[in-house]
């Protein structure tokens, strides 16, 4: 057999080889050319097309967070005019809040339909918004009152204006309140025929998908003409004052007066009838108690034994 030979490495003393060994050392050698390849052919990439790719990596990356932030600004703003709608109370804080936030969905109907609702009650009531019975300046007069119904149509007229402007379904349950709050201003201020063209409009868009919406609307129109007929009550100030006597003057009672003069005629009369209730228990009584000895008298007695003749 034939044994190893010597062998030199890199001038280093002569060693022993084995063909085991050669193959492993040209196996190592070959990972190692392998390996520097690799390392050749990626930086190489990374010198002609990795720059790309990493910039296309961070603009989209760069997309993602733009599209995030986006969502978050627009959530916030949502929720700011949901915020200011439900805290606004006077019809120019409303009128305020639909002209900042006219592009969220429904913020601005909702609150000018909320202001035609507030001026509306306030010519219903004639007090000024805000405002209480006996607060300096609260009385509406006359012409305060058309203003209010006029400023209360306007409203009412722009929340329908906008949600006419929004496709398919989403806009008419808006302009059904809107054309109801235009009826009512205009059943308030006699304008009857208006009413009824508001009213019409409202079962023509209420039909088919909200019936319970259409018969209200029917309803209203068939009660119109009571309106018209039903008279107005005079003014405490128009009521004549008549004369009692030469130093004295019998004037009209206040509301609160009448209500306690009411409440208190109300219990008298329910003192009165309990007392009559306690009478005829009373009579009802001693008439049983009466009528109790007649009974047992009513009852057969047995005959007396007669003596036996002697």
């Amino acid at each position: 057999m034939r044994g190893p030979e010597p062998s030199s490495v890199d001038g280093l003393d002569t060693v022993w080889s084995s063909p085991t060994m050669d193959d492993r050392l040209k196996q190592v050698q070959t990972t190692d050319l392998t390996d520097s390849r690799l390392n050749h052919e990626f930086v190489a990439w990374l010198k002609t097309s990795g720059m790309n790719y990493l910039l296309m990596l961070l603009l989209v990356a760069c997309a993602f967070l733009a599209w995030d932030w986006w969502n978050r600004k627009q959530d916030e703003a949502i929720d700011t005019a949901w915020t200011e709608l439900s805290s606004a109370t006077s019809p120019a804080a409303l009128r305020g809040v639909a002209d900042t936030h006219a592009s969220v969905d429904g913020v601005a109907e909702l609150s000018l339909l909320t202001a035609g609702d507030i001026l509306l009650q306030s010519a219903r009531t004639g007090l000024r918004p805000g405002l209480a019975a006996g607060d300096e300046g609260a009385e509406l007069t006359a012409e305060d009152k058309t203003s209010t119904l006029q400023e209360a149509d306007g409203f009412f007229a722009e929340a329908v204006q906008l949600a006419s402007a929004r496709p398919g379904f989403a806009g008419k349950p808006m302009m059904i309140a809107g054309l109801f709050g235009r009826a009512a201003v205009a059943e308030s201020a006699g304008r009857l025929d208006d009413a009824r063209t508001h009213l019409e409009e409202v079962v023509k868009i209420s039909t088919p998908e909200y019936p319970p919406l259409a018969e209200q609307a029917t309803a209203r129109l068939e009660n119109l003409d009571g309106i018209s007929a039903h008279a107005s009550l005079p003014n405490q100030g128009d009521l004549p004052v008549v004369a009692v006597g030469e130093e004295e003057a019998f004037t009209v009672p206040a509301a609160d007066d009448l209500l306690e003069m009411f409440e208190t005629e109300d219990d008298e009369a329910a003192e009165a009838a309990e007392v009559e209730d306690g009478d005829d228990a009373a009579d009802a009584a001693g008439a049983a108690a009466e009528t109790t000895p007649e009974a047992e008298s009513t009852e057969p007695t047995e005959p007396a034994e007669t003596p036996a003749a002697p």
